[in-house]
């Protein structure tokens, strides 16, 4: 900001440079002057993306950013600015997913008993997996970055009053009737041909059927 001469707004008589009047007005045009550059500058503390590190917590208690201590520092500046979009989603199972994603940094599945339901007859497994009534849904996600008491934090206030949630982390470790998706937390792999080291297995794999 330019320097303000407060004697360019005075009569000739005072426009002696270096008087006692020019020393005098100074001191508040000093002040004034840093004011007005605090002031054009403040926009600043109200971005997310620019705002100092000091400033990022302030700034989600001034919009009622919930649970945002619960985020990792790298993922609060990420999260002040997705509040206005998840605020439009807010109980729904896309703002939930959104959040948990955010949180996590991962892919986040939230299952509704009716996404299951309709297989429970075919599926003897899914009933005992995914019990609880179609008031319930589950939350699926990787146990890498994740804390069950953390989660139940940010999932308790997104949730409408009526529904209940069940956390589960899935793990790295197939296991067979139980949480196990194939490219979620499971893999097929690729084989190579047999060789006496120790090392391979047979080229193929069946799953299901008898002996033949």
């Amino acid at each position: 900001m330019e320097k303000i001469d407060p004697l360019e707004y005075l009569p000739e008589l005072y426009l002696k440079a270096g008087s006692f009047t020019e020393r005098f007005l100074s001191i508040f045009t000093d002040i004034y002057c840093e004011l007005e550059n605090k002031i054009d500058k403040s926009a600043v503390l109200y971005d997310p993306e620019k705002c100092p590190e000091e400033f990022v917590e302030w700034l989600g208690e001034w919009i009622s950013a919930e649970n945002m201590h619960l985020f990792p520092n790298d993922k609060k500046r990420e999260y002040l600015l997705a509040i206005p979009r998840l605020s439009m989603y807010r109980g729904t199972i896309r703002g939930l997913t959104e959040l948990l994603e955010l949180y996590c940094d991962s892919k986040v599945f939230v299952v509704e008993c009716c996404h299951a339901k309709r297989y429970f007859s075919s599926f003897k497994d899914l009933a005992r997996l995914y019990s609880g009534g179609r008031f319930t849904v589950w939350i699926l996600c990787s146990p890498t970055k994740s804390r069950t008491d953390v989660l139940e934090k940010i999932i308790e206030t997104q949730l409408p009053a009526n529904i209940t949630a069940k956390i589960k982390l899935l793990a790295n470790i197939t296991e067979l009737n139980n949480y196990c998706y194939l490219g979620v937390n499971s893999v097929l792999a690729g084989t190579r041909r047999g060789a006496l080291d120790g090392k391979c297995a047979l080229n193929y794999v069946h799953l299901g059927g008898g002996e033949k």
